[in-house]
């Protein structure tokens, strides 16, 4: 679409039809000999372009080995198509992979010992894939799922956060919040609780 949107258009909906040549009178004017380049009208020009990017950027976009499986195809539409099956499978194997990725979401908890950043980076990746499957989560229910992730030391925080409208909270000052607070708060109780695990050690010692 950045490239040009009615490119994306051809790959969606299929090629434009090429529009007929008509004379001084609105007349459409048949003929069955090929058309010299001088010969295209504007409309004509517009169109064929368009599709001749679409099946360029396709081309270019893949290696040699996925080339011959698309060469024979005579429009952008078939290219995609057989693009979209390579890569995603038919409908069926989409559905459970859709399936999958919701159960991955569903069940999706802070790991013991994980980050921030780490937890965000592999939600991230869940969302990314059922955004890509058409299936995307909003944005609101992104922060909650978080918050129902976190685990018992996190708490204090959840309850605080959860005291906000959530839908007001966007993904990424969430992020940023809990990062926050793991830094100023979490990484202060767990140094703390290592030394008197350490002290406790060293005076029980014979």
């Amino acid at each position: 679409m950045s490239y040009d949107i009615k490119v994306w258009r051809v790959i969606k909906k299929g090629n434009l039809p090429i529009p007929p040549k008509k004379d001084a009178n609105g007349q459409v004017i048949v003929s069955t000999d090929p058309l010299d380049l001088d010969d295209y009208t504007d409309e004509q020009v517009v169109v064929i372009t368009v599709n001749a990017k679409t099946k360029y950027l396709l081309y270019n976009a893949i290696n040699g080995e996925e080339y011959e499986k698309i060469s024979s195809c005579e429009t952008a539409k078939e290219m995609w198509n057989k693009l979209e099956v390579t890569y995603e499978g038919t409908n069926k194997v989409k559905e459970t992979r859709i399936n999958l990725l919701v159960r991955d979401y569903e069940l999706f908890q802070m790991k013991d010992g994980e980050s921030v950043e780490e937890m965000f980076y592999g939600f991230s990746k869940i969302l990314g894939y059922l955004k890509s499957f058409g299936r995307p989560i909003k944005s609101g229910e992104q922060v909650r799922k978080i918050l129902r992730s976190l685990p018992t030391i996190w708490q204090p925080k959840v309850i605080a956060l959860e005291c906000q409208d959530l839908d007001k909270i966007s993904y990424d000052e969430l992020r940023s919040d809990l990062i926050a607070f793991e830094k100023t708060h979490l990484d202060i109780q767990i140094q703390k609780k290592n030394k008197t695990v350490a002290f406790k050690e060293t005076v029980t010692e014979p």
